[in-house]
């Protein structure tokens, strides 16, 4: 019998919007929202109001920087930044977090200094 399918959280960075979809292997979706590209984030996002203009700068920030939200609870190490102003010194303090599992993305703009 096969496993069943499960579906992970991409979010699209244009449209401040989170779809879960099954997981692709070239990590390539479409947003159906607005036909753009939209990033796979883990399991365990949770996205902000729309509206919540920092927040989604936050969240492109540090999956810029490899973040990804696979599992929260269960991971040792510092919990992610809750503002946008704290971003870069947790980046560039946490070079081997457990959620960093990504190469660093420079192909979303505004980036934090590590």
């Amino acid at each position: 019998m096969p496993s069943p399918q499960y579906l992970i959280a991409h979010a699209c960075f244009d449209c401040r919007k989170s779809f879960k979809i099954t997981p692709r292997k070239d990590l390539s979706a479409v947003c159906p929202n607005c036909g753009g590209n939209i990033q796979e984030m883990g399991r365990s996002f949770k996205a902000p109001p729309a509206k919540d203009l920092e927040q989604w700068e936050k969240i492109k920030v540090l999956f810029a920087a490899g973040f990804r939200f696979s599992s929260y609870r269960s991971t040792l190490g510092p919990p992610l930044p809750d503002r946008l102003a704290d971003a870069a010194a947790f980046i560039r303090d946490n070079p081997a977090h457990p959620l960093r599992v990504a190469a660093p993305n420079n192909s979303f703009g505004k980036q934090c200094s590590e």
